[in-house]
């Protein structure tokens, strides 16, 4: 295999030394070497004018230019190449000044210095080159940084107007549907004329889809609140233990038609938790709601446990339960994880787990395939 060509530039005012070092890069296996010789600072910087060099062997002691005004103004051209200094022996304070001013390295000219050239050159241009990789690396480091960084600006721009796209459809639907709502009522109660039976189920039939309609709109209108920070809390010392009956209460004529159970394990005495009634009041809705739904035999549980300076509160049903590999995904927004043709906005939990978060507090699911679920939330009292 052919040696890799090196060019250097050796600048050593003393011919006997330049020859000694030539020869020595000639026995060298290293590199096929390319010496050129000079003997002045100023030579050294018309050689660079119109060739470049893979490494400078730069003497300190020189006439006229000396090494460090040689070295100085080199770095001043902005030309990348190592420079290795050699200085006079035991001159260590120059040494670290040199270093300082864009010198590679430096070799102390001490009795037979030049023996250690072949390995200075070595490992000199290992050094060099893992300098120039890394450089290079860092560039494109800071290159996709960049890019990445403008490409999140766009997004979040794209999510702020999907955000106010989503708010204001929102908006504009809620007044018409209350409209619309209470249209159809004061039809159902009989002021706009008599209300036939099949006209009363047809009526039914709307109320169902408008009442849908309504729910996807309030959690739309969450959302965006969620996500533009305007959600304000309005926090009150509660009793969560009487909160969660209240909730449960509401199920019982949904769980009964479904013949299963809905139980409590509470706590015999209340405990105080400082929340927002409203939202809490929603994350147990969605979170119950969703239980009851999704269970078609056994039992929903909800279970209040006190700790120190938490409570946390289990939703506990025997429904499908959630496969594992899509348990991550409860939480995103508009997700559909579980039993697809069930009614839902895919909403409801993310709406909660935002609503906890603003709480400081933190959710999380255990389920298993076939064997039901287990939403765990914790809060701060």
């Amino acid at each position: 295999m052919a040696k890799e060509k090196l060019r250097v530039l050796l600048v050593e005012d003393n011919p006997i030394d330049a020859m000694i070092v030539k020869k020595i890069l000639q026995r060298d296996n290293a590199f096929e070497y390319e010496v050129v010789h000079l003997v002045s600072g100023e030579d050294a910087l018309l050689k660079l004018e119109n060739w470049p060099y893979d490494i400078m062997l730069l003497d300190y002691n020189l006439p006229k230019k000396n090494g460090l005004e040689t070295l100085k103004e080199i770095k001043a051209r902005n030309i990348e190449m190592p420079i290795v200094m050699i200085t006079g022996q035991g001159d260590e304070q120059l040494a670290v000044t040199l270093i300082k001013e864009g010198a590679f390295d430096y070799l102390p000219k001490k009795e037979n210095y030049q023996d250690s050239v072949p390995l200075m050159i070595r490992k000199t241009m290992m050094e060099f080159r893992a300098k120039l990789e890394r450089e290079k690396l860092q560039k494109e480091i800071a290159l996709k940084k960049e890019e990445l960084e403008k490409t999140n600006a766009k997004l979040m721009e794209l999510d702020r107007m999907k955000s106010d796209f989503v708010a204001n459809v929102a908006h504009e639907l809620k007044t018409p549907l209350t409209i619309i709502k209470g249209n159809l009522d004061n039809i159902n109660q009989g002021f706009a004329g008599e209300v036939r039976l099949k006209q009363k189920e047809i009526l039914g039939d709307v109320f169902k889809i408008i009442n849908r309609l309504s729910r996807l709109v309030n959690d739309l209108l969450d959302l965006s609140k969620i996500e533009s920070g305007k959600m304000e809390l309005n926090r009150e010392g509660l009793d969560i233990v009487a909160l969660a009956g209240e909730v449960i209460k509401t199920f019982e004529t949904l769980a009964d038609g479904k013949k299963i159970g809905l139980a409590k394990e509470f706590p015999e005495k209340a405990v105080t938790v400082n929340a927002d009634k409203d939202k809490l009041t929603q994350v147990f809705i969605n979170l119950i709601g969703n239980a009851v739904k999704f269970t078609d035999k056994g039992s929903v549980t909800v279970r209040i446990i006190e700790l120190q300076g938490e409570v946390q509160v289990e939703i506990q049903d025997t429904g499908p339960g959630i496969p594992q590999d899509q348990a991550d995904k409860i939480f995103d927004k508009f997700a559909r994880v579980v039993a697809e043709k069930k009614e839902g906005t895919g909403l409801g939990l993310p709406i909660a787990k935002d609503i906890i978060a603003l709480h400081k507090g933190r959710i999380r699911v255990e389920s298993q395939s076939g064997k039901g679920s287990r939403f765990i939330f914790i809060m701060p009292k």
